[in-house]
């Protein structure tokens, strides 16, 4: 039986140490170092996902309610009404994630860790579905109706390849940060110079 207060340690394998890496990973990405281009890198999709909860999914309910489903066509009004319910309960639900994710701040365990990585899981949709899809409606694709151009699937491709880009910048940036600060642990856990 061991006297120390720190668990002792266990070698993971497997699928236990694909998620402990996740979580380590979005520990740094969500509370340690960044560098000004990290933060454009979180700031923009997650503005972006914002916008998208906010004004996109009202907009489709809207539209769905009011002129897309036949046995529904509800007054302008009362659509208005639903959308603008739509829209607030995703903003209560963004603010519900945003008091989870500070909550889970320094925090290890299995309900801290899903917050983590499901914030990732996020962040992974939006930089690679969520905002090409926004490229490609702007570039004039549309879905419903079904109006698929060159140039706007070209530029869902192009902005999804920009978002795989990140991805691997912030890995590889996480990184550079964590080995730094490995180096320097090792450095004053020595002691004074030798």
């Amino acid at each position: 039986m061991s006297t120390t207060s720190y668990p002792v340690y266990r070698p993971r394998r497997g699928l236990g140490r694909l998620l402990a890496s996740a979580d380590d990973f979005m520990s740094w990405f969500l509370y340690g170092h960044e560098t000004w281009l990290v933060a454009v890198l979180k700031g923009v999709p997650l503005f972006l996902f914002v916008y998208f909860l906010l004004t996109y999914i009202p907009n489709y309910v809207y539209y769905l309610i009011t002129v897309e489903i036949p046995f529904l066509r509800l007054s302008d009004d009362f659509g208005f009404l639903v959308a603008n319910g739509v829209g607030t309960g995703n903003f209560a639900l963004l603010i519900v994630l945003a008091i989870g994710v500070q909550a889970a701040r320094g925090r290890r365990g299995l309900g801290w860790s899903a917050i983590r990585i499901f914030v990732m899981l996020n962040y992974l949709f939006v930089v690679l579905l969520l905002i090409p899809l926004m490229a490609f409606n702007l570039a004039g694709g549309s879905f419903w109706p079904m109006r698929i151009a060159f140039q706007s699937v070209a530029f869902g491709m192009m902005v999804a390849g920009l978002g795989a880009a990140a991805c691997v910048y912030l890995y590889f940036e996480y990184r550079r940060i964590t080995r730094r600060d490995a180096i320097e642990a090792a450095r004053l856990g020595r002691g004074p110079d030798r």
